[in-house]
């Protein structure tokens, strides 16, 4: 069954930082860290698998940094987990038993579906929800 971890969760938050980024500009990873209240270290193992998976480029130096490496309406939110968690859609079937094969097959296919979206669909969603919120003192 689908459980994000803290891995599939800061590797997503990371994302939507760097999506956020005006011209794709490069952050640097304790830059990311902090906007994302991340582990720096751990982000910086998270952000070598997403260069991995060709999510994000990174540009060695002084100015140097992470950003996407394609735009983010070409990002799916499936393919950030994915390549985060292990087998993110996968169910398995236990026993011998074929009897649930169908439900876990389509279990399997709904899960997969909401995580279809882009990664642009997610900032503009999470956007929208803050402007929604009101401050009362």
């Amino acid at each position: 069954m689908a459980i994000i971890s803290t891995k599939g969760s800061y590797g997503l938050t990371a994302i939507v930082i760097l999506a956020k980024e005006e011209d794709n500009k490069l952050l640097q990873i304790k830059d990311i860290a902090a906007k994302g209240d991340i582990p720096q270290n751990y982000l910086e193992q998270i952000l070598v698998l997403l260069k991995k998976s060709g999510l994000v480029e990174s540009v060695r130096g002084a100015n140097g940094g992470y950003k996407l490496s394609r735009d983010a309406n070409s990002i799916m939110v499936f393919e950030v987990l994915n390549s985060l968690e292990c087998c993110l859609a996968q169910t398995e079937n236990k026993s011998n038993n074929n009897m649930l094969e169908a439900f876990w097959e389509d279990t399997q296919d709904k899960v997969k579906k909401i995580f279809l979206i882009t990664v642009q669909e997610l900032v503009e969603f999470l956007e929208k929800d803050s402007s929604n919120l009101t401050y009362q003192i």
